[in-house]
């Protein structure tokens, strides 16, 4: 009597593992295939049309709102002893607006000496003028009878011209006396007017100091500050590798975390051409992570409305810049070069070697080695091949 013969079955675990094997190898196939490698596909090929477009990248900066017109008044000790502050902070002050004030009793000795030198030179040329008129108005007469009356009238006239040349010339000095005291004047002058410190522009006073040392570092120390509330600016620093991409006249947006739902415009007014100090160069060229720093400018060009000076804000500058644009997934990398496959007149593949510029998340810059109205496949397969017939669908961008 025969047995049956019973179905073998295989164990559970060994199910599990083997469909543990098929999906490691499948993930090892995408894991170890190279970056711009493409899929075979039987699909057709799309094709898009290489045209003139701006891709929508952008650069972000940060930056800190600041005065664009404001005055700093510091401690000058050559100027004199400090006597008076004039303002307070939160004064609204005009420009020509008398600020502080200094005590110099040498410029005063100094103006008011060479005022009694000019009072004294105008004097002298008075009383000279006048023995001048004095002597031009004694008649010359020779006596009647005298002997050699005619001989003495011509010594007593040869006499009064050597007088009035003599007067003349002590004129002549008196005037120069007198010019000399009036440049020392002039400069006693400016000495005391500079006691006195003007606004150069108008705005608010934010800060006061009348208690400064009279210690060698005193200079450094400010009496005064004044800011314009009316002109603001955007004052930040770009690293090296946003300096190609940005130039002075491009447009700019930006918003503060004070006032999110709030936008503002502007325009860079400045980029330095050197980085903000030559030892953040030298790390910036020895491999340091953060690099250079290059100061920017931006000047505000829409209402001030609720921005205040010291905001910190985030600046979006927008690429403005026009190129052939085609789609990122039509771009393929191999061995550090970046191609793109076109189709040739006869409809047939070819792959091309190209330049690219900036990218967003649809659109690559082509910068070289592409034509204007080429016809660029934008679903590129491994099964192209050079020379080949290329099937495509009928849709072009």
């Amino acid at each position: 009597m025969k047995k049956k013969s019973k179905s073998k079955k295989w164990p559970l675990y060994t199910a599990i593992g083997v469909a543990t094997a098929l999906v490691l190898g499948a993930g090892a196939i995408l894991l170890f295939r190279q970056p711009g490698e493409t899929v075979a596909s039987d699909e057709p090929s799309h094709i898009v049309i290489a045209k003139e477009g701006t891709v929508a990248s952008s650069v972000l900066l940060s930056g800190s709102v600041t005065a664009q017109n404001e005055q700093y008044v510091y401690f000058d000790g050559s100027k004199g002893e400090l006597d008076e502050v004039l303002v307070s902070v939160g004064d609204q002050v005009s420009e020509g607006q008398a600020l502080v004030k200094y005590s110099s009793s040498e410029a005063q000795a100094a103006y008011d000496a060479a005022t009694r030198a000019i009072a004294k030179a105008d004097r002298h040329i008075n009383e000279l003028n006048e023995a001048r008129n004095t002597a031009a108005a004694t008649p010359i007469l020779p006596q009647v009878g005298e002997e050699g009356g005619a001989d003495l009238a011509q010594t007593q006239g040869q006499s009064t011209g050597s007088s009035f040349s003599s007067i003349d010339s002590q004129i002549s000095d008196a005037r120069d006396t007198r010019a000399d005291a009036v440049a020392q004047l002039e400069k006693a002058q400016a000495q005391l007017d500079a006691t006195t410190v003007l606004s150069t522009v108008e705005g608010t006073v934010v800060e006061v100091n009348r208690n400064v040392s009279k210690s060698p570092t005193g200079s450094s120390q400010v009496l005064v500050h004044i800011v314009s509330n009316d002109n603001l600016q955007v004052k930040g620093e770009l690293s090296e590798y946003n300096l190609a991409n940005l130039s002075v006249g491009q447009e700019v947006t930006f918003t503060s975390k004070v006032y999110p739902d709030k936008t503002w415009t502007g325009k860079i007014t400045y980029i330095s051409n050197y980085p903000k100090n030559n030892s953040e160069a030298s790390s910036g060229l020895s491999g340091s992570s953060s690099g250079a720093k290059y100061p920017y400018t931006i000047e505000v060009t829409s209402e001030i409305g609720d921005l205040k000076q010291g905001f910190t804000v985030s600046v979006e500058v927008k690429n403005k810049s026009k190129a052939l644009i085609v789609p990122i997934t039509s771009v393929i990398f191999e061995e550090d070069k970046s191609y793109v496959w076109i189709l040739d007149e006869y409809q047939r593949a070819k792959k091309v070697e190209v330049g690219l510029g900036n990218a967003d998340a649809e659109n690559q810059e082509i910068i070289s080695g592409l034509t204007d109205g080429a016809k660029v496949i934008s679903n590129p397969t491994t099964s192209l091949e050079e020379g080949k017939e290329v099937k495509t669908d009928e849709a072009t961008n």
